[in-house]
């Protein structure tokens, strides 16, 4: 849109504004966050994480944390910081609800990798387990398809990470058990 047309839309929902025909409701009807939001309220906070992987062969167990936090009402972001491959290791994640397609996104960025990864999926209520997929590189650097299965049960939660790289078959990619700090055994 160029200059005058944007100073023309301006000036006359100002001036609709002032005879009355437009309300200031009407322009800032800003969207609430519905019971699918719900879920998120349950990873906020810090959380202590022993990672199990399996991509080295032998299983190797590692600790970790994560701290997640609420960009306003709809979004869920995520900071961890653990070890893998023997080196420190960092991500960034956010989820969310996306109203339009009825699934929950989100994406992941670490320091292990140059790729985003862009999710989707879905909740199911009953068996608290959210299953989100997307695509990113591999361990090899291809493209390759994860998936996340996310229990939540009696204050924790329990990842499931696996991976099916071009060509081949899914296998388990990683475990992450989560405790949430500052909650006893029987919270």
């Amino acid at each position: 849109m160029n200059l005058s047309r944007q100073l023309y839309t301006f000036v006359l929902g100002i001036a609709l504004l002032q005879l009355g025909i437009l309300d200031s409701q009407s322009l800032a009807q800003f969207p609430t966050a519905g019971p699918e939001y719900d879920i998120f309220k349950e990873d906020i906070g810090e959380w202590d994480v022993e990672i199990t992987s399996f991509f080295t062969g032998a299983p190797v167990v590692t600790k970790g944390t994560e701290t997640n936090e609420m960009l306003g009402d709809f979004w869920l972001i995520t900071s961890f910081e653990g070890e893998m491959l023997g080196q420190k290791f960092k991500g960034r994640g956010s989820t969310g609800y996306d109203d339009k397609t009825k699934q929950y996104v989100g994406t992941w960025i670490d320091s292990l990798s140059p790729g985003m990864m862009h999710l989707k999926g879905d909740y199911d209520k009953e068996k608290k387990t959210l299953t989100l997929t997307g695509m990113a590189p591999g361990m090899d650097g291809n493209p390759a398809k994860h998936r996340m299965t996310t229990v939540y049960e009696d204050g924790q939660r329990v990842t499931m990470m696996y991976i099916t790289p071009e060509g081949g078959d899914e296998s388990p990619f990683m475990k992450l058990v989560y405790k949430k700090r500052g909650r006893s055994a029987n919270n």
